[in-house]
């Protein structure tokens, strides 16, 4: 073997420090092999979170944050900032956080797309600003219905995508868990569902094994689909835990779902992802929301918390206008969002103080 000149020594040293600090790649190509990236450093300060649901038996479950017990008090938030400018982003955010800190929510969740519009983006000015307020993410990832599973240039596209998504945010404190599709079944042809599934189980894989210190969830309208999730998981080891599903409902039939949970044998809690009640609900909005969250936290031991739809009437979708709680100015737009905080504000011996005033 060739000795190397002082010279080369340094530049072999330095690149093999540059790798090593920068992180490993691997290629996932559906065989025996994987791409992703480990990046040992995290860019944030303070720790990057850690979240888990722990199995107490068979129908109970707790939902840790830190190491912390927490009851899932989210919010659908859909407001259109990513064309502002930097500073008035920054202002929205925390008028609009602080407004939440306060009523006790401790969750947003968003969407990439969703029914072909184009939503909000999230990013570290929003993780940031929400980790000020002590508000969690669920970061979503889109993977569009119409889309085919089984093109391998599409299912490649999409896991180059999951990586730079992964690698950009896994470290922030702010992050709880990775939204990885919002109702893609519903919307797919039938005919994609067995490529699709065998995909999603890829993907899922992949975020949990690059980030494995937070769980992936995947929201469908209601449980019209969990057997058929059940029973592609049962066909494919290992268990995978760490793998949620988050339930969207704006019907009554909510009560049926709550109370059927145990009864399939999932051997994992449900979170209620999107929720809401018609306007034409005796009594107004503010009831049907408030009997709905209230359906919720009957069930406890499994049932973790709760998201409404939506934060405000300006949302993307032509239905926001239906189902905002707020207007453009982060005004109610009536009394359905302070309802839900005085019940929400009830949970703070769970789920501890917070610093609104940031």
């Amino acid at each position: 073997m060739h000795s190397l000149r002082p010279g080369y020594r340094l530049l072999l040293l330095v690149a093999l420090i540059l790798l090593v600090t920068s992180g490993l790649a691997w290629r996932r190509n559906g065989k025996a092999t994987a791409q992703w990236t480990i990046q040992g450093v995290a860019p944030w300060d303070p720790t990057p979170s850690y979240v888990e649901v722990q199995k107490l038996n068979e129908t109970s479950f707790t939902y840790l944050v830190n190491g912390s017990p927490q009851v899932f008090i989210g919010m659908g938030y859909n407001p259109i900032y990513r064309d502002l400018p930097a500073e008035q982003r920054d202002a929205n955010y925390r008028r609009d956080f602080r407004i939440l800190c306060e009523a006790g929510v401790n969750h947003i969740t968003g969407w990439d797309a969703d029914k072909g519009y184009e939503q909000d983006k999230f990013d570290e000015l929003t993780l940031d600003i929400a980790d000020e307020y002590g508000i969690g993410v669920i970061m979503p990832f889109y993977l569009a219905p119409e889309a085919n599973y089984r093109d391998p240039e599409v299912l490649e596209r999409l896991r180059e995508a999951a990586i730079a998504k992964i690698q950009r945010f896994q470290w922030h404190p702010a992050l709880r868990m990775w939204g990885l599709g919002n109702e893609v079944l519903t919307e797919m042809p039938p005919s994609m569902y067995g490529a699709f599934g065998r995909f999603f189980l890829q993907l899922a894989d992949l975020f949990h094994d690059v980030d494995p210190n937070h769980p992936v969830i995947y929201r469908e309208a209601e449980d019209t689909f969990v057997s058929a999730i059940q029973n592609v998981l049962e066909r494919r080891a290992p268990e995978r835990p760490w793998l949620l599903y988050g339930a969207n409902v704006y019907t009554m039939e909510l009560e049926r779902i709550l109370d059927d949970w145990p009864g399939r044998n999932f051997e994992r809690p449900l979170f209620i992802t999107e929720f809401g009640a018609e306007p034409d609900v005796p009594g107004g909005r503010a009831v049907g929301y408030l009997d709905m969250w209230r359906m919720i936290r009957a069930h406890p031991e499994y049932v973790m918390g709760g998201a409404p739809y939506v934060w405000t009437t300006v949302g993307p979708e032509p239905v926001d206008a239906k189902w905002g709680l707020m207007d453009a100015d982060g005004r109610p737009v009536d009394d359905t969002f302070e309802q839900l905080a005085g019940d929400w504000r009830r949970e703070a011996t769970t789920n501890g103080p917070r610093n609104c005033a940031s």
